[in-house]
């Protein structure tokens, strides 16, 4: 009879398994490292090295490792997007929009359009065509942005147009595998809510971040903003700061993956939103610091000693108000103190490993498919793998 235990018991590691993955993770970032200063691309080593280190390669990964990179990574691909969304500038994604647009237009409906080619080449189905179209025209975010940050381009009219199409790319990509999951069951499984579903879900969490931001943001931001002084100190620290965006961060990235769309879609507009908000306080920061500047001066009477001691006073306070305003923490500051080093050191390199381990386990159960007789072929869902 099994007995159920009460705690998880404690066993010290063994020496191989420490060094293994100290040497791992080492081997990660000397390699990215070197490639990035080389040829810009450190991402590829990381993908050879999650090869050559898991299961494919030498089996040094043992299967509970592979599943916790697995799920570290993708916490990593959410924190790459968010840093993303955090660099883009929104006068230039208002400016380009149109323009991202048609890029993420031609980058699906090309692929989808050629893969009908395949119904008269190797005789296939137009279910497996149109399966193929949506593997080809989904967008890899994480090389995407990857990419653009280790070049300095993302903060360019190219990477914005870019991270906007594969953002885009994205919804549709998490679109088309409800649709292939749905065409590949029976035909009583198949719902067109669930199909739909995403693409109203993703257009009113845009509209609704949009709205949310002109409607009840900024004019909070602007009675915070009047009203500075009144709040405690440590509502200026970073550690304040740090609590407020990781809270938006977590909070729109779990409602969005349980109302059903792209979670990394919400972690981009979390980015974009706390990019926002930062430019909004700088811009209105001067005008409410000259506001309460003039304010004293208006209403002063009394002899000329006292109206000297309450401008010393009013110029002592200022600037002990002032030099905190310059030093107002941003979300790309508590970024860089808090997420950027084990992001980069840790979380993204387990990301592309993640990707190698994801992907040569696909092409294992494809080969294994393979073998067996036409009756147990595998269904389009599993040909159709878009990076999530």
């Amino acid at each position: 009879m099994a007995t159920s235990e009460t705690a998880f018991a404690y066993h010290e590691p063994a020496i191989s398994t420490i060094l293994n993955q100290t040497g791992f993770l080492l081997v990660l970032n000397l390699v990215n490292v070197c490639l990035d200063r080389l040829v810009y691309c450190g991402l590829i080593g990381q993908l050879f090295i999650g090869i050559l280190w898991g299961t494919p390669g030498a089996k040094w990964l043992t299967r509970d490792m592979e599943t916790v990179i697995q799920q570290l990574g993708y916490l990593g691909l959410i924190m790459l997007v968010y840093e993303g969304g955090l660099s883009t500038s929104l006068p230039s994604l208002k400016a380009n929009l149109l323009l991202s647009l048609a890029v993420a237009i031609t980058g699906i409906g090309a692929p989808m359009g050629l893969s009908f080619i395949l119904t008269e080449l190797v005789a296939a189905t137009p279910l497996q065509a149109f399966s193929a179209g949506a593997a080809l025209s989904a967008t890899s975010l994480g090389t995407t942005f990857t990419i653009l940050s280790t070049t300095d381009l993302i903060k360019t009219r190219l990477g914005t147009v870019t991270t906007g199409a594969a953002m885009l790319d994205d919804v549709v990509g998490l679109v088309l595998v409800q649709i292939i999951t749905n065409l590949g069951g029976n035909s009583d499984s198949f719902s067109a809510v669930t199909v739909v579903r995403p693409v109203f879900v993703s257009i009113g969490f845009g509209v609704g971040v949009v709205l949310l931001c002109l409607l009840g943001i900024r004019p909070a931001l602007k009675v915070i903003l009047a009203h500075t002084h009144r709040f405690p100190e440590f509502t200026g620290t970073v550690q304040f700061y740090f609590l407020v965006n990781t809270c938006l961060l977590v909070g729109m990235v779990a409602g969005a993956t349980y109302a059903g769309t792209s979670s990394l879609f919400a972690a981009y507009l979390a980015g974009v939103m706390t990019s926002w908000m930062d430019d909004f306080v700088r811009e209105n920061s001067g005008t409410v610091d000259a506001a309460n500047a003039n304010a004293p001066t208006e209403s002063t009477t009394g002899n000329t000693s006292q109206e000297e001691d309450s401008n010393q006073d009013d110029q002592t306070t200022g600037q002990q108000t002032a030099s905190p305003k310059h030093e107002t923490p941003t979300g790309s500051l508590v970024y860089e103190k808090y997420y950027h080093e084990p992001v980069s050191r840790i979380l993204v390199p387990l990301f592309f490993v993640r990707h190698s381990l994801t992907r040569t386990k696909q092409m294992k159960t494809t080969n294994t498919n393979e073998r067996r007789p036409q009756s147990a072929s595998p269904s389009p869902s599993q040909k159709c793998s878009t990076e999530k």
